[in-house]
Formats: structure tokens, C-alpha cells, sequence
């Protein structure tokens, strides 16, 4: 930042006055981490792989769901697209998604968690 240096200020005559100006790259909104594509954390197992691909098939538009991805902001769904997945989901997965469950769920890896924890869930109740 280059200061800005005034002779006279007001109320201060013979005095330097050194006003520094704040870059205004502050201003925009900051920039989220890039975790899409990154598999260096944990390679994506059948469930994040599966959903993802749920997701792109269900989307009007194209797009590239990470974990970290909201539906609503970042993916541009609407509630009609989000009873959709749902659907998808729970004839994918063979599960059962209480819609109260759904009240939490904002993220992609969000959703991938849950269907995990569903899953594991109605594998308890199935014969072996």
C-alpha cells in the first residue's frame, strides 16, 4: 500500500499526516477452498461416487458437485430438484430418508454422510 502524505491537516498545520488506503480486495467475497477433483485427503468410495453422479443427472444444468458444495447456492437447486434426490437417493441406495432428516442438510458431503448412515442402518434390519 503507498501512503498518502498531506502537509497541512486540518487542525494540525506543520505536522505530516500519513494516511494509509486499504486495498479493496477485502471487499469481494473470499474465496473458498478448491476441494473439487482433490482426492489426496480420501479417494471417493461408492457412495460419494454414486451420488455425485445422482446429483449431475437430476441438475437442469451442468455442474461439478464436491463435498463441500451447498445445493441451494452452489448448485443451484430448488426444493422440486431436492424431493428429486431424495427419490433417486432412497431407490439407488434401498433406503428410507425421513424428510424430518432433511432439515440439516445443506452439503453434498452432507448428504453423502447421510446416506452412509442410512444405509448402514437398513443393513442391520436385512438378512444376511
Amino acid at each position: 500500500m503507498k501512503p498518502f502524505a498531506r502537509k497541512t491537516p486540518p487542525g494540525g498545520a506543520g505536522r505530516d499526516v500519513h494516511v494509509t488506503f486499504p486495498s479493496l480486495a477485502h471487499t469481494s467475497e473470499p474465496r473458498r477452498p478448491d476441494t473439487a477433483g482433490d482426492t489426496s485427503s480420501h479417494p471417493p468410495d461408492r457412495f460419494e461416487r454414486e451420488t455425485i453422479e445422482i446429483l449431475k443427472r437430476i441438475s437442469r444444468r451442468p455442474i461439478e458437485p464436491a463435498p463441500d458444495k451447498e445445493l441451494l447456492a452452489d448448485l443451484g437447486f430448488d426444493s422440486l430438484q431436492v424431493l428429486e434426490l431424495v427419490g433417486e437417493l432412497e431407490d439407488h441406495f434401498e433406503v428410507a430418508v425421513p424428510l424430518n432428516d432433511l432439515t440439516h442438510i445443506r452439503t453434498v458431503g452432507q448428504i453423502i454422510d447421510e446416506v452412509r448412515k442410512l444405509f448402514a442402518a437398513a443393513g442391520e434390519g436385512r438378512p444376511a
